[in-house]
């Protein structure tokens, strides 16, 4: 396969995680994200677990990482299942891992909880790959928004990722203002969720975001309209 040239480093695309990671996307949803990965050069490509072989296949040779979630999209499986999972998929490959917090522990005040688990899985993983945690900010009060925030900063995960994009529910610069008030800046920001224009990233970018997650159709749309802006 011929490579497409790489964007330089300081490109949208190296700031954008597309993805693949509602239930019915089967196979030829994979190889529309590998090959629109490799033409725009984006950072990575997400997809569930059980693709990730697929993913590392089409990817092979490209400046694009295969990231996957565990504990997807609920956060509800037991420590004991989502560190197998991280186990097994960083025994697959993959170039990044999103954890998702147990949402139902946070909301029922269960923070030690919370943070024990994202302990558990940032120790197994021991900075193979980048580790971020979703906290599901969709689903969150303000109060328990800020309780997340502090439940991966103090657990040592480095990135705090917004939203899986299962809520419905869109992440806002009101959330990241929120979360950047309460922890500052020594957990990095991926923003995820309902990302789906420029004028929002780059919003975003100024409150401290250094990475987004976005669906693909709304990525290739926001890096071809920073590159026509760019022009």
């Amino acid at each position: 396969m011929t490579e497409s040239p790489r964007p330089p480093a300081g490109s949208l695309a190296r700031r954008i995680d597309i993805s693949c990671v509602q239930a019915e996307h089967g196979r030829p949803d994979i190889d529309r994200l590998a090959a629109a990965a490799r033409a725009h050069g984006f950072v990575s490509a997400h997809v569930l677990p059980s693709w990730v072989p697929e993913l590392r296949e089409l990817l092979a040779g490209s400046g694009t990482l295969a990231g996957a979630p565990v504990g997807f999209p609920s956060g509800g499986a037991t420590t004991a299942a989502k560190l197998a999972e991280a186990r097994e998929l960083l025994g697959l490959g993959v170039g990044e891992l999103d954890v998702v917090i147990a949402i139902g522990r946070l909301k029922s005040g269960e923070t030690g909880y919370v943070r024990r688990e994202l302990d558990a899985v940032r120790r197994l993983v021991d900075g193979a790959v980048p580790l971020r945690a979703i906290i599901e900010v969709g689903r969150l009060t303000e109060e328990e928004i800020r309780a997340a925030a502090h439940c991966v900063a103090e657990a040592g995960v480095p990135w705090l990722k917004t939203g899986t994009g299962w809520s419905g529910r869109p992440t806002t610069p009101d959330h990241i203002r929120l979360i950047r008030a309460e922890i500052g800046e020594g957990t990095l920001l991926k923003a995820a969720g309902g990302i789906r224009d420029l004028a929002t990233i780059r919003t975003m970018e100024e409150l401290g975001v250094r990475r987004f997650g976005m669906n693909l159709t709304a990525a290739v749309a926001a890096v071809t309209a920073a590159g026509e802006a760019a022009a």
